[in-house]
This record gives structure tokens, sequence and C-alpha cells, in this order.
């Protein structure tokens, strides 16, 4: 069962990543004045927000040690709490300008992420030619 999870926690780590390259595609559209390219980014980042649950249990059951399974937590937070960000604004832009940065620290976990979830599949694989070759004994 491990084995899947680990599978699996690599292939969503992989969309997330590639769904965050979409996103910033989207935010661009939106900057560059495309008609609907705000609906599309912030209807990407509500579903990033709301998939991104899935870091709370994927490197749990992959059992992917601690630190990872920290990095998916606060990866879910800030990836929940990302378009509050921009409600602040018409109050404070200063705390709506860190939906950018926020952004940066959101990539910068996923691939990290992605890279933990990569050695995890290899050690699997190790694992899995080891325990071949030992029955082939």
């Amino acid at each position: 069962m491990r084995r899947f999870f680990r599978y699996a926690f690599l292939g969503f780590t992989w969309l997330f990543l590639a769904a965050i390259v979409v996103q910033v595609y989207f935010a661009g559209l939106m900057l560059f004045g495309q008609e609907g390219g705000r609906g599309l980014h912030e209807g990407t980042g509500y579903i990033l927000g709301t998939t991104g649950a899935l870091f709370l249990v994927l490197p749990a059951l992959a059992r992917a040690g601690a630190t990872t399974i920290v990095l998916g937590v606060v990866l879910t937070l800030i990836t929940f709490f990302q378009p509050n960000l921009t409600f602040a604004r018409d109050t404070s832009p200063a705390i709506a300008a860190l939906h950018t940065v926020n952004a940066l620290l959101i990539v910068a976990i996923s691939v990290l992420l992605v890279r933990r979830a990569t050695e995890l599949v290899r050690e699997e694989r190790g694992a899995g030619t080891a325990a071949t070759a030992s029955a082939a004994r």
C-alpha cells in the first residue's frame, strides 16, 4: 500500500506544480488585458487551494517522513490562504502585495515536494529490485 501512495504522491505533486505554471500563465493573461484571464486565474486559484488539502494526507500515507509531512501541511495552509491576500487590496496594498511573494513560496515548496516524492519512488523501486533479487536466489 505504501508503494501506491508514494506513486500517488509523486503524481499529485507533479500535477499540482503543472497547475501552478498554468495559474501563472492565467495571471499573465489577466495582467496583459486578455478577456477572461482574471476569471481563469481566480478559479484556478480556488481549485488549487482546495485540492492542496491532499498534501495534508498524501505525504503521511506515503510514509514520506516528518519533514515532508510538515512541508505538505505548510503548502496546504499557504495555498488555502493565498486568495485571501488579495482581499486586502483596498485597505492595505502592502499586505495584498504578499500575494505574489506567497506564490513564489508555493512554487518553491512544490518543487521541493516533487523532489522528495521522486526520491521516495526511487527508494521504493530500489527496495522492489532488492526484494526481487533476493527472492531469485
